[in-house]
């Protein structure tokens, strides 16, 4: 009987078997859109006469006049459109670019705020941030009389 049971019983337990279905996966690969800053050409920022004792990353501060142009055939409000500057860092400030004299750095500043260097910024393309630069020196830096150069690179990109 209880053979008998076994038998019925596994007569209404039958494996069933999913058949296997394809899946397709597809898509299009685009290039970001090709965009520049200030049309390619230098940026150039004149402090002129900077009062050493003066320095504090607020006097002298200068506007930095940049526009960015972008192929118009793309209008796709996926892109993230980022801005990032970089150069080289001073040891005491993460938004300033080191000068050939030695303590003395430019800020760069987004809206008021610091712009820390190799930091990517969002923003659109209708409200850029205002930029501006600022002389800034270390606290421990003893400066002299003399003239003094600084070079960072403003990139603009798409993700």
């Amino acid at each position: 009987m209880k053979r008998l049971s076994l038998i019925l019983l596994s007569a209404f337990c039958t494996i069933t078997h999913a058949a296997p279905e394809d899946i397709t996966f597809t898509g299009t690969l685009i290039e970001p859109p090709v965009c520049t800053v200030s049309n390619g050409d230098d940026i150039e920022i004149q402090f002129i006469d900077v009062i050493i004792d003066n320095i504090d990353g607020v006097n002298y501060r200068k506007d930095v006049p940049y526009q960015i142009t972008c192929d118009p055939d793309i209008t796709d409000d996926a892109w993230v459109m980022t801005l990032t500057w970089t150069g080289t860092q001073t040891s005491y400030n993460d938004a300033a670019i080191q000068t050939d004299v030695t303590g003395l750095g430019i800020e760069l500043q987004q809206n008021g705020q610091p712009f820390k260097l190799n930091t990517p910024l969002n923003v659109t393309p209708a409200n850029l941030p205002k930029l501006k630069a600022a002389p800034v020196k270390a606290s421990d830096a003893t400066l002299t009389d003399g003239n003094f150069s600084a070079y960072a690179t403003l990139q603009v990109d798409y993700q």
